[in-house]
């Protein structure tokens, strides 16, 4: 079998694999052994990629695209990756109109990798559960985060490496409350959340004690600050920091803890 299974690659065995539970079962033995990289299209608006750890000498040894011409599959091909005890890296989703009612299951089926990119625009009524799990992806982007709420931002984001939401809808107090859950406990590095109008956060960092900041250096960059759009902020266990920078332009409100005074 394993001579036969030598000469396949990763597609066949995937396909094999869902003939019988036996299949299942004799092929799972045989790829726990394996290096996998999995990359799942859905009629080109879904990309699903999982691989399991990467070889110390050769990296990753296997690839393999599995084409699905129906979003309700993700479920099923999320089950199977489960199954092969392999991990999702990155979870891309960019469903068309007449998919919209897969939105709130593709979301869920999200949080089960590192990494998403979630550039649908929801159905209005689309609203997660407030008894969801807080979100652990090293990175999250959010193209539509009209739906995103004060709840969501400060409870299900705030664990997030790396937030990048446009279009929003927040007010000044949903900043006011995201701001002051940082400085008491966050994991976030970094956060570019696009604000649907500019605002003047002055008075909000006065009442963190905040440090206006002029001239920071960002990846090896100088960067000159006017007054009242940048300030320092500090986690009041970690005693990490992290600059704010606003920039009005583009309406950004910008989070970093990759920075040098």
């Amino acid at each position: 079998m394993k001579a036969v299974c030598d000469t396949m690659d990763v597609l066949e065995i995937f396909t094999i694999s869902r003939a019988s539970e036996r299949a299942e079962r004799v092929l799972k033995l045989f790829l726990s052994r394996r290096n996998i990289e999995l990359t799942a299209l859905f009629a080109e608006t879904f990309i699903l990629e999982g691989h399991n750890r990467k070889h110390t000498y050769y990296g990753i040894i296997c690839k393999v695209s599995l084409v699905f011409e129906r979003p309700q599959l993700a479920s099923a091909v999320i089950q199977l990756i489960r199954s092969f005890d392999l991990t999702i890296d990155s979870f891309d989703l960019n469903l068309e109109n007449g998919y919209k009612e897969q939105y709130h299951e593709m979301i869920e089926l999200s949080r089960e990798a590192k990494n998403s990119d979630i550039i649908s625009d929801p159905t209005k009524k689309f609203r997660l559960s407030t008894s969801a799990n807080p979100s652990q992806f090293n990175s999250l982007r959010l193209v539509h985060a009209k739906w995103v709420t004060r709840y969501y931002l400060t409870n299900l984001f705030i664990n997030c490496k790396e937030l990048y939401m446009e279009n929003c809808q927040l007010k000044y107090s949903d900043y006011l409350t995201f701001f002051k859950q940082w400085i008491k406990e966050s994991r976030l590095e970094v956060a570019k959340i696009k604000m649907k109008e500019q605002r003047n956060f002055s008075a909000l960092f006065k009442q963190f004690k905040a440090t206006p900041v002029n001239r920071f250096t960002h990846y090896n960059e100088r960067l000159d600050i006017p007054d009242c759009f940048c300030y320092m902020i500090q986690q009041e266990i970690t005693w990490i920091r992290a600059i704010v920078l606003f920039t009005p332009p583009d309406n950004l409100v910008n989070l970093t803890t990759e920075f040098e005074l």
